[in-house]
C-alpha cells in the first residue's frame, strides 16, 4: 500500500487543459436500440409527457395506483436513482458540447435498463 501512496504523491499533475480533455465524453456509434430510446426520451420530454426535472411524471399513474403500497414504496425509493440517471442522459443528450453519440450513453442507458428492470419486476410502472 506504501507504494501506491508514493506513486501518488509523486504522480505529475495535470494542466487544467489536460484535466479537461480527460474528462470529455468521446464520440462513438451506439446500437440502433440504445439511439432510439434517446431518441425517444427526448421526444417525450420535448411533447410534456415526463418532464426530467418531475421524477413523478416517469410513472405510469394507473399501474402505479394499482400496486401494493409495499410494492409503490420500492418504486419510490428506485424513482430517485433512475430520475437523476435518466435527467444526466436528456442533458448530455441534447447538450451541444458532447457528441451526439458516445460510449459513455451505452454505459447510462444500460444501467438504467438495469434498474428499470428491478422496479419493474411485477408492473410496468415506468411510461418509457
Amino acid at each position: 500500500m506504501a507504494d501506491f501512496h508514493q506513486k501518488l504523491a509523486t504522480a505529475p499533475s495535470l494542466t487544467d487543459d489536460q484535466q479537461v480533455k480527460a474528462g470529455a465524453p468521446i464520440a462513438g456509434k451506439l446500437s440502433e436500440a440504445h439511439l432510439n430510446f434517446l431518441k425517444s426520451i427526448k421526444a417525450m420530454v420535448e411533447s410534456g409527457e415526463i418532464d426530467v426535472y418531475k421524477p413523478r411524471s416517469f410513472l405510469n399513474e394507473s399501474v402505479y395506483n394499482a400496486m401494493s403500497e409495499e410494492e409503490q414504496e420500492r418504486a419510490d425509493m428506485g424513482l430517485m436513482n433512475v430520475s437523476r440517471l435518466l435527467k444526466d442522459l436528456y442533458e448530455l443528450y441534447i447538450s451541444k458540447q458532447t457528441p451526439d453519440e458516445s460510449p459513455q450513453y451505452t454505459t447510462m442507458i444500460e444501467q438504467l435498463f438495469a434498474m428499470k428492470e428491478r422496479l419493474e419486476q411485477d408492473h410496468d410502472v415506468f411510461k418509457f
